[in-house]
């Protein structure tokens, strides 16, 4: 019975790209319309009027968005004459906002991954240093990234940061290791 009545579904979305649709965009947002020939531009907030048979409409929110960082495991700068390797482990809070909603719908598939890739590569790059400016070089950094996808960093806080040690554990050790006499007894 399901598939007898498919073409009426079809014909019912079919006449209802003919309608103009109106669409409430919340103060929080601000819609993209997608148009003819490729165009774009910001509406909203509030009431929007378009064609679905011309447009598209794409909602971005622009209020101040979080994304939270796992911790890094970062090679540190060692004297040469340690004798264990340390490294910094590091997580991080980035708050951001939107500016410009038009260049995030363009630029960008998913918003929020972006962020963290760019955030995690910046921390990444300025991590090793040994001096204590690293945090404002990787924020710097971060703004500069962010900046052609219409996005502001608004806030880089640094949840863990420190140094610890990298030590192999006994189950970490290869057949290769014990080929090479450099297995633990």
């Amino acid at each position: 019975m399901g598939t007898a009545l498919t073409w009426l579904n079809d014909l019912a979305q079919w006449l209802g790209r003919w309608v103009p649709r109106l669409v409430l965009v919340q103060p929080t947002h601000r819609g993209v319309l997608f148009g003819p020939r490729g165009g774009a531009r910001a509406v909203g907030p509030g009431l929007v009027l378009y064609w679905p048979m011309m447009y598209a409409l794409v909602e971005i929110p622009v209020t101040t968005q979080s994304v939270q960082l796992c911790a890094q495991l970062l090679p540190a700068e060692t004297d040469a004459a340690a004798w264990i390797p340390r490294c910094r482990i590091c997580a991080a809070a980035v708050q951001f906002k939107v500016n410009d909603p038009v260049l995030a719908a363009t630029r960008s598939l998913n918003l929020h991954a972006v962020v963290d890739n760019r955030a995690q590569a910046a921390i990444a790059r300025h991590a090793t240093d040994s001096t204590d400016e690293w945090r404002e070089r990787a924020g710097r950094d971060l703004r500069e990234e962010l900046t052609p996808f219409g996005v502001s960093l608004e806030r880089l806080d640094f949840i863990q940061n420190g140094i610890g040690v990298a030590l192999k554990n006994h189950s970490d050790w290869s057949y290769q290791d014990s080929t090479n006499g450099t297995r633990p007894t």
